[in-house]
């Protein structure tokens, strides 16, 4: 995988993991915050600087994480990579943060519907033009608090115009939310350290984590916290 040092110090090194649509230049705004440590982001499959690949994503950050132990960070889908290699890597991980990060949907109708969502986004990528179809993905409501941030948007839509369509395709219906184990429980017994951010307006994450003790709210912000909120998430980092 594509990888940029962002910055470079001391400790562990910090490895970032993007969401969908975007790459590791999503997280330089979080990086101008961060003194003196390293910062490494990686450019998923399918993602930037990254072509689709067929090996499984796991083995795939095993052999492209640096060999000591690392304060891994992600946000939304690559939040939920993140969470599935510390779980099955602990050994690997200094400290875990996600950012907007679903820890997975407990029943079979929630992962049915998810993936079906997911496969009319993937056509829309496919059939509209690029353009109009980012412009569309940032009016969902999930990113409702971004919508009097007309510059910031048009910032995002440019950084993601180079983008490879099909290959996003691919990467949407293989890493789907109904694709995921439910990792709940698994993620509340983690024995490393951890947290868990998400944005105050965020209603859809508030209503999910507002009640576990790993859980923070970032005021003022929604569901894309490293661009909303950069100087306040780098400060829990």
């Amino acid at each position: 995988m594509h990888c940029e040092i962002l910055s470079k110090g001391k400790g562990p090194p910090i490895v970032f993991l993007h969401g969908f649509l975007g790459s590791g230049q999503d997280w330089k705004k979080v990086v101008s915050h961060l003194k003196g440590r390293t910062c490494l982001a990686y450019d998923l499959p399918g993602h930037g600087n990254t072509p689709w690949t067929t090996m499984e994503i796991e083995d795939l950050l095993a052999s492209a994480l640096p060999p000591q132990m690392v304060d891994l960070v992600g946000y939304s889908m690559g939040g939920r990579l993140a969470m599935r290699f510390a779980l099955n890597h602990p050994h690997r991980i200094h400290t875990l943060t996600l950012l907007s990060t679903h820890s997975g949907l407990k029943s079979e109708e929630e992962k049915i519907q998810r993936l079906q969502a997911d496969r009319v986004w993937a056509q829309k990528i496919l059939v509209l033009p690029f353009d109009e179809f980012l412009f569309s993905w940032y009016k969902q409501p999930v990113f409702s608090s971004m919508q009097s941030k007309p510059v910031l948007i048009q910032e995002i839509v440019s950084m993601r115009k180079t983008q490879r369509p099909k290959e996003l395709v691919t990467a949407m219906l293989n890493w789907s939310l109904g694709r995921q184990e439910c990792y709940r429980d698994r993620l509340l017994k983690f024995q490393r350290p951890w947290r868990l951010l998400y944005g105050q307006n965020d209603h859809k994450f508030s209503e999910l984590y507002a009640d576990w003790p790993q859980a923070r709210c970032i005021s003022s912000a929604g569901h894309a916290l490293h661009y909303e909120a950069p100087q306040e998430v780098a400060s829990f980092l």
